[in-house]
């Protein structure tokens, strides 16, 4: 059931509501924190793979959150041009794709940073039709792939969320017993909130949990604030700092590379949709978060950003906590702006430890799995639904768990399958879907609605 609402409401659990800033400020805050870590590690890792200066790597990223606020801007409040819908207008937050990582990893040792803005501007042109045409695969996205598809989103990044927990893979004390220690904490306070809490405290259950192991970190020790007095109070990043260059070979793993985002996307709107809206996304409304990324994509490269993508995390938060005001997230762009013009804003979220991020998304990651289970559910546990989703999770994440796999494909194609299992899941479910014999019922409704 939608729930489109007046724009008067201030209820936070109406698409169209406008809550109080006193509200709106810590549940936007919420899902900054949520995202802030994610969408500044893709820069950080390239640019330590281009060797660039300590200057240049602190404008990328200023840029990458300034590229995350107006993406998921766009996208909170479609732009119509005629019959065409540029934005989801689902309640979503925007910031950097991993699915580009690798590529961009790869180009910026090889080539130079560059070439990554003129892949993803050259390959965006093209890719802005995906909109149009995801919205006439409407039929090639039932619920058996699209419960599917999210609940590989939700286990395949559970391994990033403990990760987290343990300190951070890269860190010298991952693993160590503090980190797990502080972890936990957060874990336990995010659930005692979420199911005791009423009101507030009941929804920003995520805020209070990292907030109170943010305090716990710093007693600890675990806390280094050096880096905030070096940082500056206001800088305007120049657009196209790095210059841009053009490559066909680049352009076209850059437009293989948007489509698989876009296939991403889809499980993501599921997971604010099911859970926030009692509902599925139409076709305008993926179709129109399709074409909204790919044109701000290109935005981001013109602001030296890399592409972007909706993150599974503030997806779970809206199931989680049933907050689906656009409003509310829009209050978190506010946030991402005032970090990207204000580095010593970004500077102060940047001393989060990793253990008290994983901490407050685990939950979040747990949530966005389950509604993929709902999604099955829906559809039905038909041994023909029960082979589908089987097998294309055996192979999806069974290919990204079991590292060196691909290891004799060529290199582009082994890190897609080992870096990200939803393009194989999404590939086989859909394929399967369309090759088995429909359920006597679903022969009835090739849309799978009917069950």
């Amino acid at each position: 059931m939608s729930q489109k609402n007046t724009s008067t409401s201030t209820s936070k659990f109406q698409l169209d509501g406008r809550p109080g800033m006193k509200e709106a400020v810590p549940l936007g805050l919420q899902h900054v924190l949520a995202m802030f870590v994610g969408n500044i590690v893709p820069m950080i890792l390239v640019a330590s793979a281009a060797s660039l200066s300590v200057q240049d790597a602190n404008m990328l990223l200023q840029c990458c959150m300034l590229g995350a606020g107006i993406s998921t801007a766009i996208q909170l409040y479609p732009i119509r041009i005629g019959s065409i819908q540029i934005g989801s207008g689902l309640p979503c937050m925007m910031g950097l794709t991993y699915v580009f990582l690798p590529a961009c990893l790869s180009i910026a040792g090889s080539k130079g940073i560059p070439y990554i803005f003129g892949a993803q501007i050259a390959a965006g042109v093209i890719a802005v039709s995906y909109g149009t045409l995801l919205k006439k695969m409407s039929s090639f996205f039932p619920p058996v792939v699209t419960g599917t598809i999210v609940m590989t989103v939700g286990v395949s990044i559970f391994n990033l969320a403990i990760g987290n927990i343990a300190g951070g893979t890269s860190s010298p004390d991952f693993g160590a017993p503090i980190n797990w220690a502080v972890g936990v904490f957060v874990v336990l306070v995010v659930l005692g909130f979420n199911v005791l809490g009423k009101g507030l405290p009941k929804v920003a259950a995520i805020l209070i949990g990292m907030t109170a192991g943010y305090i716990l970190s710093v007693i600890l020790g675990l806390v280094s604030f050096s880096g905030i007095g070096e940082a500056a109070w206001f800088a305007v990043p120049k657009p196209f700092a790095f210059g841009v260059k053009f490559d066909l070979g680049y352009t076209l793993m850059f437009v293989l590379l948007y489509f698989i985002v876009a296939v991403q996307m889809i499980g993501d709107f599921n997971v604010s949709c099911m859970g926030g809206l009692d509902r599925e996304p139409t076709p305008d409304e993926i179709g129109g978060g399709a074409t909204a990324n790919v044109i701000t994509s290109i935005i981001s490269a013109v602001l030296n950003s890399f592409p972007t993508a909706t993150y599974s995390q503030n997806s779970g938060i809206v199931a989680l906590t049933k907050v689906c005001s656009r409003f509310v997230i829009l209050v978190g762009c506010g946030i991402l702006f005032l970090a990207g013009l204000c580095p010593k804003v970004g500077a102060v979220l940047s001393t989060i430890p990793n253990c008290v991020i994983g901490g407050g998304t685990v939950v979040v990651f747990a949530m966005i799995a389950t509604s993929g289970m709902k999604l099955l559910a829906k559809a039905g546990y038909s041994n023909r639904n029960c082979l589908i989703i089987g097998v294309s999770l055996a192979f999806g994440l069974g290919t990204q768990f079991c590292k060196g796999a691909s290891a004799q494909f060529p290199a582009g194609i082994a890190a897609m399958l080992e870096e990200n299992s939803v393009i194989l899941t999404s590939l086989l479910a859909i394929i399967l879907n369309q090759v088995f014999p429909k359920d006597p019922v679903q022969a009835e409704d090739p849309a799978g609605k009917a069950q």
